[in-house]
């Protein structure tokens, strides 16, 4: 897997990635087909984000891609499903997350 990496402040490099693992419950994995830098990731590439970052840290919140496995419990997503993710995570509790607006 080919991937872009934020290694230090202002020094990003493609490297090569061994695969992941295989799905564990609940989870899928995706073949990442587009990914999109936004303005946090040129905030992380300044050092103004992630404050609390571990580096190397692979850089694209958002992304599309085609399902390649599904894990144990998945039902909503297939092999050959192709989805969009939004990278960030969220805590999925709190008022905002619950009301859709996790931003």
């Amino acid at each position: 897997m080919r991937a872009l990496q934020l290694i230090e402040d202002r020094r990003l490099e493609t490297v090569d990635l061994p695969p992941p693992p295989p799905p564990a419950l609940g989870e899928v994995t995706l073949r990442i087909k587009a990914v999109a830098l936004n303005h946090i990731d040129v905030w992380g590439w300044r050092g103004m984000a992630f404050a609390k970052r571990k580096l190397p840290l692979v850089v694209g919140a958002e992304a599309s891609g085609e399902v390649e496995a599904v894990g144990p419990g998945v039902s909503s997503l297939l092999p050959g499903q192709f989805v969009s993710i939004y990278g960030a995570r969220t805590c999925g509790l709190c008022r905002a997350c619950r009301e859709g607006r996790d931003n």
